[in-house]
């Protein structure tokens, strides 16, 4: 994955075949793809790009006050960056126990053909073992499971599973990133601005 690149999550993308049945079931789910939003948004008004943008230069804050001003108009407000972190951090630190595993996997069987998985318990056993001993959070699962839809007609082999679930955590890992950098890069202004008078009671 390049290391700039956030890919664009779909999440209204509804599966290929037998859709999600019943509310309880999308209870369980959706609120798993919570951080996919934030993903969403942050591909979508190019935020990525703060990741190439440095810090202003505190040693002579006049000289910096335009950009720092500057900044704290086009960054994201300070309580959206933590929220954002709160959530993405959630999305990443989370491990999926066996049970949460089967429901999830199950999820991803009922939005194929049932023709489809000639042997589904065979399928989940494996899989809950392989994805196990890779420690991906829920939100990653799920994440995952809504670009399999995306892109397959029927369900996919373990390594592909586990492919996209890298993929999914990645991304998650590189919007935390952005958000980060994006907090750092607003205490960097305000400080500025705080040393020029600009700004009182910073924080």
């Amino acid at each position: 994955m390049n290391d700039h690149a956030i890919i664009l999550p779909d999440i209204q993308a509804a599966p290929v075949g037998a859709p999600m049945r019943g509310n309880r079931m999308r209870g369980l789910f959706e609120p798993l793809l919570a951080h996919q939003r934030i993903l969403r948004q942050i591909v979508e008004t190019r935020l990525d790009e703060w990741l190439g943008v440095t810090l202003l230069d505190l040693r002579n804050p006049s000289a910096a006050r335009d950009q720092a001003l500057a900044r704290t108009r086009n960054l994201p407000e300070r309580s959206v960056l933590h929220a954002w972190d709160d959530e993405l951090c959630s999305a990443l630190d989370g491990e999926a126990d066996e049970k949460t595993l089967s429901v999830l996997l199950a999820i991803l069987l009922d939005g194929f053909p049932r023709s489809a998985s000639q042997n589904p318990d065979a399928y989940v056993d494996a899989a809950i073992l392989i994805l196990g001993d890779q420690r991906f959070s829920p939100d990653s699962v799920a994440a995952a499971i809504v670009r399999i839809w995306r892109k397959n007609k029927f369900a996919p082999s373990l390594s592909e599973l586990i492919d996209e679930c890298d993929e999914a955590k990645q991304a998650a890992s590189l919007a935390r990133r952005v958000a980060t950098k994006m907090l750092a890069l607003l205490d960097n202004a305000e400080d500025a601005l705080t040393a020029t008078g600009d700004l009182k009671g910073a924080g």
